[in-house]
């Protein structure tokens, strides 16, 4: 059974909690509030580049910062998990 880790309000250091394999409940600790303002603002970039028509320009500035989420995110999550982002 994978994980699903539902984030509401980007940037709050509370943690979260799921149901594993064995039928019992688990706590996944808060991650720090920085960081995830980080990873709030890497989004919000996303979004902003998928606008960009300029050849080229979109799909770089993606490249970096898809490299830079997958580390933040990595950091906390596992193979399998699937991560809701809330507004």
């Amino acid at each position: 059974m994978n994980r699903i880790i539902f984030i509401g309000r980007v940037g709050s250091d509370a943690g979260s909690w799921y149901i594993g394999s064995d039928h019992k409940i688990h706590r996944i600790p808060g991650w720090n509030p920085e960081q995830l303002s980080d990873v709030t603002h890497m989004l919000q970039g996303l979004r902003e580049f998928s606008q960009v028509k300029t050849a080229g320009v979109a799909e770089r500035a993606v490249s970096v910062v898809l490299d830079s989420l997958k580390q933040e995110l990595g950091a906390h999550l596992k193979e399998g998990d699937l991560l809701v982002l809330g507004g």
